[in-house]
């Protein structure tokens, strides 16, 4: 079973095509997911390597993106 547009369909009951799409989907979540993970593990890498600040300033840090 799966839900779209507020309502539950039963994956069985689909054509080839639509049994071969839903499929493809199922396969970009995960690897959606596991972007995700990559991205959170090398934001941190990145992190660690930015240069320290100077911890004798009281100024308002900006964070631009």
């Amino acid at each position: 079973m799966f839900k779209i547009n507020e309502k539950e369909y039963d994956e069985s009951k689909l054509s080839n095509k639509g049994k071969t799409i839903y499929l493809k989907l199922i396969r970009i979540a995960e690897q959606k997911k596991d972007l995700e993970i990559l991205t959170n593990y090398w934001t941190a890498l990145l992190s660690a390597e930015l240069p320290k600040e100077d911890k004798k300033k009281d100024e308002p840090k900006k964070v631009v993106m």
